[in-house]
């Protein structure tokens, strides 16, 4: 095997390089080579005999010496000159003829022993050559004349007789040897070839039968994918239907209790609360995986004032901080001015970190430290916590995964977090690094790009949009689910009119939704029409002129979409606001059908107060304008 192994780099040597990288150039050369290496020695018993049976060798023997030795120079030829490597080989070939007719016509002429050798011809030709039509009319036109010229010589020429026909017996048996043994070596060889390139076959057909197992795992995959996103979609809604009740009427309970001053109902009612606020966020967290997964997460690109930012997640951390008796430190560099980005899932990635800083941090300090390094934003975690190992860091930001078993016991969490900011921070341009050691705290490190170009999105939205209003205005999903109270809605068909409040009109198939929704707007001093027939609304919104429409999307039969093109083709309720209810973020499909904004489930005071706020600002502008221009 070594001595093969020399051999084979022997004679890959002697290829030129831009001749090595064709696999069936390279495999002509290599014959090329390999025949010419042996040729010579194979053929090396002829000339001996006749140089010893011949009374008079000189010169013709010794020319045809010289031809059969002058296959070594090629050797060197083709290594020095490889792009003429075309030319050499058929030089090669003119020299085999030559070689052959040369000792035919001396020794025996047409009844020669060495005319035997004249079949090696074309085998070599078109083993150097290939088969291309050049190749096929050399070998052809060489043989032709050849052969000719020996039959002419027989017809009107002789052929020398320096060793009688009758004593060439031996030399017959040498030169059929040695014809034989170099066939056998060149088709030993060929086969060899042909058996390579069958198992390069072989293999390229079961590489191709693998691609297709793997697309056909890859449409399964696909297709289980989007069959994971409906089910998702069709589950959140299932999920967070039921979840309007529990959290919207534990919230009317808890502020009937504290009104009333039950102790006992208010400890019990607020762990409710808190119970169906950890299963929202829950369900969020994993739709919002779900959505980046399946490459329908959208970006929204708005100036983001980093001060202003900073301001608001202190706001929210530090009461968050204090829980565990942590004091909150807030660091910011020089100049951090303002930034392209998506304002909702920088605060979103921020705030979970920072919530992980304070549940896995007791009595000590959590540091939030921003600042700007010429188009890179860094914004750094701290904490003085339990820290995390090595082996640990290796899974932090995978799915379900947390740091070890017993902390999930200890502390609680899904282990989504991470993971869902990690995702967040990669789909605006950036990462979030890790730094920590066990028992002395942990440094996770946003890195954001400071200028994140705006790119087309998809009819998906994380954002409450008021048609017409600054973007800073926006409020993120995040925080309409989060509200500082959560209330929900449902059922009513009748009509409540107070003279000096405001009158909506809230349109859902759901009448438990419809009830929490009259019994919320009229704790917040509006006055709700609340109906569950969507083809009455048109109707409804004619006669009472309603300050402005919330209207659910999905609903059987005549949905929202319908509602809110009857209401835009309507002259008396085209201006008349209209705000669409979903669980589903599908902002780009509202705005372009003439809704005002879309307001994501489950409703509360919040959200209706945001939206409603963002509207009278959007009319006192328009005014304003008016104003200016009359």
């Amino acid at each position: 095997m070594i001595t093969l192994t020399a051999f084979q780099r022997a004679v890959d040597w002697f290829i030129p390089p831009h001749m090595a990288n064709d696999l069936h150039t390279r495999k002509r050369v290599q014959m090329f080579i390999i025949s010419h290496i042996f040729g010579p020695i194979i053929a090396s018993p002829i000339p001996l005999f006749l140089w010893f049976a011949d009374p008079h060798p000189w010169p013709h023997v010794a020319i045809l010496a010289a031809s059969i030795y002058g296959f070594w120079p090629f050797l060197a030829l083709v290594k020095l000159f490889g792009r003429y490597y075309t030319p050499l080989a058929m030089a090669s070939v003119l020299n085999l003829t030559f070689c052959i007719l040369w000792g035919t016509y001396n020794y025996g002429g047409t009844s020669s022993p060495f005319l035997v050798w004249f079949v090696l011809t074309p085998l070599l030709a078109f083993m150097y050559l290939g088969a291309a039509w050049t190749a096929r009319i050399f070998v052809l036109a060489q043989i032709t004349l050849g052969l000719a010229l020996m039959y002419g010589i027989y017809l009107y020429g002789d052929f020398p007789q320096y060793i009688p026909v009758a004593d060439m017996a031996l030399a017959g048996v040498l030169s059929a040897l040695g014809a034989n043994i170099y066939v056998f070596m060149m088709a030993a060889y060929y086969s060899s070839v042909v058996d390579s390139q069958s198992e390069l076959i072989k293999e390229i057909d079961r590489h191709q039968y693998t691609l297709k197992a793997l697309t056909s795992a890859k449409d399964d995959a696909e297709r289980a994918n989007g069959a994971k996103s409906d089910f998702l979609a069709k589950m959140s809604h299932e999920l967070r239907t039921p979840l309007n009740a529990v959290l919207g009427y534990s919230e009317i309970l808890l502020e009937d209790a504290e009104l009333d001053g039950r102790g006992e109902q208010i400890a019990d009612l607020q762990k409710i609360s808190a119970a169906g606020k950890h299963l929202l966020a829950m369900v969020n967290d994993i739709l919002d995986i779900s959505k980046i997964e399946a490459g329908k997460m959208a970006l929204h690109i708005e100036s983001v004032d980093l001060d202003r930012l900073v301001d608001e997640v202190e706001s929210t951390a530090r009461p968050l901080a204090a829980k565990n008796t942590n004091t909150f430190v807030v660091e910011r560099g020089p100049n951090l001015g303002t930034m392209r980005a998506d304002a909702t899932k920088v605060r979103q990635t921020v705030f979970n970190l920072l919530s992980n800083a304070a549940k896995f941090t007791q009595n000590g300090t959590i540091t939030l430290a921003i600042s700007r390094d010429g188009d890179w934003l860094e914004i750094a975690v701290i904490d003085s916590g339990i820290g995390i190992s090595r082996e640990q860091q290796q899974a932090l930001f995978s799915n379900f995964t947390q740091a070890s078993s017993k902390i999930t016991a200890v502390y609680g969490g899904t282990g989504l977090g991470l993971a869902l900011s990690q995702n967040l921070c990669r789909l605006m341009g950036g990462e979030i690094e890790v730094e920590s050691e066990i028992g002395r705290g942990s440094r996770f490190t946003i890195r954001l790009p400071a200028q994140l170009e705006k790119v087309a999105q998809p009819e998906q939205s994380l954002f409450l949009t008021p048609r017409g209003r600054d973007e800073d205005n926006f409020v993120s999903e995040a925080e309409q689910d989060q509200p500082h109270r959560e209330g929900y809605a449902g059922l009513s068909g009748h009509l409540l009119d107070h003279n000096k409040r405001e009158r909506l009109l809230v349109v859902d198939d759901d009448r438990n939704f419809l009830e929490l929704a009259e019994r919320l707007l009229i704790r917040e001093n509006y006055t709700p029409i609340c109906s569950d027939a969507p083809q009455s609304a048109l109707q409804i919104a004619r006669t009472v002129k309603p300050a402005a429409i919330f209207l659910d999307i999905l609903m059987p039969g005549f949905d929202g979409w319908d509602v809110l093109a009857a209401l835009k083709a309507d002259p008396i309720t085209v201006d008349i606001p209209v705000f669409m209810i979903s669980i589903l973020a599908e902002r780009s499909k509202a705005l372009a059908a003439g809704a005002d904004g879309i307001i994501m489930k489950p409703l509360d005071a919040a959200k209706v107060k945001a939206a409603l706020a963002a509207l009278k600002s959007m009319r006192g502008q328009r005014k304003a304008a008016n104003a200016q221009i009359g």
